[in-house]
């Protein structure tokens, strides 16, 4: 008898030990935050939050927004079961990013408490080369006159880089490669001269530089001028 006791007093701490569920619904995310740490651009981060509806009542999901179109969310279902569990597949695209970034996601549902959740993405895009710099904006050449202008390019990845295809989108601007191959850490050059041809005020180009980079297939050096007739110097 006194076993039997015991037996069901320990059930019985088990069954209040047991988390109620709150009235109406409830969500419930596991992890609202998660930090990737740090990738190349143009790499792609996924990571599944999870949520629970902790309410006794079904959770409805209205609808899922992302801070911008860089970030796309996969929701595993709409309608959650009391005490039941649901995903969201998140993606961040870091090809257009670089430094520290935070990408966030908005969960639209009827928690009569907690309208919106965000859920947030968050870590550091490094790029695999560096140009440097990244455009250049140049005053008042001359019609005529040839100035020289030196990009460096940096190999931040670890893995050696392979440069090629070197070309511009203007024949006032001609650019010629240091070296083809840059070891990781090491550092090469462009260097660029620039030839104001009459009759335009501005001068607007590229240059332009395949790489062997899964990341960054293609580096683009914007390249702005004004152009200054020979007679007005």
């Amino acid at each position: 008898m006194k076993r039997m006791n015991i037996l069901l007093l320990a059930l019985l701490g088990c069954l209040i030990a047991l988390p109620a569920l709150a009235e109406g619904s409830k969500i419930a995310v596991e992890q609202a935050d998660f930090d990737f740490g740090q990738i190349f651009q143009g790499e792609k981060v996924e990571h599944t939050f999870r949520f629970q509806n902790a309410g006794d009542e079904p959770l409805i999901i209205d609808r899922v927004r992302s801070s911008c179109g860089c970030t796309a969310a996969l929701l595993s279902t709409k309608i959650i079961a009391a005490g039941d569990v649901a995903e969201l597949k998140a993606t961040f695209d870091s090809a257009r990013f670089n430094g520290a970034v935070v990408k966030t996601i908005y969960l639209y549902s009827n928690d009569p408490v907690q309208k919106v959740t965000e859920l947030h993405l968050r870590g550091t895009v490094k790029q695999e080369i560096v140009m440097s710099p990244s455009r250049l904006d140049l005053q008042n050449l001359v019609v005529g006159v040839t100035k020289e202008f030196v990009v460096r390019l940096s190999n931040q990845s670890k893995k050696t880089l392979t440069l090629f295809g070197l070309q511009t989108t203007t024949p006032e601007l001609v650019a010629v490669m240091s070296a083809e191959q840059v070891a990781p850490g090491s550092a090469a050059s462009i260097t660029l001269r620039v030839t104001p041809k009459e009759g335009n005020a501005r001068l607007n180009g590229y240059v332009l530089l395949q790489t062997n980079s899964e990341h960054v297939p293609e580096l683009r050096l914007p390249v702005y001028a004004t152009v200054t007739p020979a007679a007005a110097r």
